[in-house]
């Protein structure tokens, strides 16, 4: 029973980890492009006030992937461990599974 709750809360742990991982990235994303926007696009432009408007949308467009992008990854993870779990072991010149 606790191997089964380890497991799962690996897995939970894989899941949040991967979730602030495209979070993350979205809230640069986001940034960098206000940035550049602001930079070719903006007369004088306040690169604090862009900076943190980027920030706040590539956070907000992120997370609306964060969560399905997060359980793709989780079950190429998996797949990825069952593969190797399966792959069949060489000894002696004879091939086990």
């Amino acid at each position: 029973m606790l191997k089964i709750a380890f497991h799962v809360l690996s897995w939970v742990g894989t899941w949040l980890y991967f979730v602030c991982l495209v979070c993350f990235f979205g809230a640069l994303a986001g940034v960098l492009t206000h940035l550049l926007y602001g930079l070719f696009f903006g007369q004088g432009p306040d690169f604090a006030y862009y900076a943190s408007f980027g920030f706040l949308n590539g956070l907000k467009y992120g997370s609306v992937w964060a969560g399905g992008a997060a359980i793709v990854l989780c079950v190429i993870r998996a797949r990825r461990e069952y593969l190797s779990r399966q792959a069949p072991v060489v000894t002696e010149g004879a091939v086990e599974r």
